[in-house]
C-alpha cells in the first residue's frame, strides 16, 4: 500500500506557534525565484492559455492563481485534503491521490507539473515510480526539485546538514538549523522529516528521467535546483 506523501508544512504547524516566522523566510526565497521561474515556464508552454488540461501533482492553488495568461484548466492532486477548499474556490479541480499511483488515463493531460514534491515521496524506488506516473499521465512534463549538492538545504534553511549521515543529522538538526531552532520539533518529527526527504543529484535526475531536458536554476553561480522538462 503506498505511503502518504509527507506534508512538511503540516509537520511544522504542529511543532510550535512560532512557525509563522520560518514561513516568512521561505517567502523571501520564493519572491526571489518564483517570478523568474514562472516567466520561463510560460515561455516553455505557451499553449497553456488555450485551456489545455494540466495536472499538478502534489501542489496547491497558489502557483496558478496569478501570473498565468488566459484561462488555465488545472487539476491538482494532493494526499493532504486540507487544500481542497482553496483549490475548489480557485476554480480548479481537486483529487486526493498518491503521486505514485495516479487515477488517470495515459496522456490524459497536456502537461504534468510538479514543484518540489519528488524529494518527499520516499526512497529512490518511490521516486522512480512517481516520475513514471508523471510521464504516463501527461504529454509533456515540468518538474522542479532542489539539488542535493547545493550547500543550503531549502526546507531546513541551513548549510551542509543534509549531507551528514542520518544518525548525525538527527542530533544536530534541532539546534543547527533555522527550522529546528524556530519550530522546536520533537525528535520524532525530526526523524520523520529526515526519513521522508531525499534530495536528488543531477546523476540521479538523469537516471530517473531518461531523455528529458534538465535545466539548472542557479544562485551565486551554484546549481540551486533542477528543472526537468519534456516539451516535445
Amino acid at each position: 500500500m503506498p505511503r502518504d506523501l509527507p506534508s512538511i508544512a503540516k509537520q511544522e504547524a504542529q511543532a510550535r506557534p512560532q512557525t509563522f516566522f520560518i514561513h516568512k523566510i521561505y517567502k523571501v526565497f520564493q519572491n526571489h525565484f518564483r517570478p523568474k521561474r514562472k516567466r520561463a515556464f510560460i515561455q516553455l508552454f505557451p499553449d497553456l492559455e488555450k485551456g489545455l488540461p494540466v495536472l499538478d501533482v502534489g501542489g496547491t492553488a497558489s502557483w496558478w492563481k496569478e501570473d498565468f495568461p488566459g484561462s488555465v484548466n488545472i487539476s491538482i492532486v494532493n494526499v493532504d485534503d486540507s487544500h481542497q477548499r482553496e483549490v475548489s474556490e480557485s476554480g480548479f479541480k481537486f483529487f486526493k491521490a498518491d503521486g505514485r499511483a495516479l487515477p488517470f488515463e495515459d496522456k490524459q493531460f497536456y502537461l504534468t507539473f510538479s514543484n518540489s514534491v519528488i524529494e518527499h515521496v520516499g526512497d529512490l524506488k518511490d521516486q522512480m515510480q512517481f516520475a513514471a506516473e508523471a510521464r504516463r499521465c501527461g504529454e509533456k512534463l515540468y518538474l522542479q526539485t532542489p539539488n542535493k549538492w547545493f550547500p543550503v538545504e531549502p526546507h531546513l534553511i541551513t548549510v551542509f546538514i543534509h549531507w551528514l549521515p542520518f544518525r548525525v543529522a538527527r542530533r544536530l538538526l534541532r539546534y543547527c538549523s533555522i527550522w529546528g531552532m524556530v519550530t522546536r520539533p520533537s525528535q520524532k518529527q525530526i526523524d520523520e522529516f529526515l526519513s521522508a526527504t531525499r534530495l536528488l543529484s543531477r546523476r540521479e535526475i538523469k537516471a530517473i528521467f531518461p531523455g528529458a531536458q534538465i535545466k539548472e536554476e542557479k544562485f551565486l553561480g551554484l546549481t540551486k535546483s533542477f528543472i526537468v522538462v519534456v516539451s516535445a
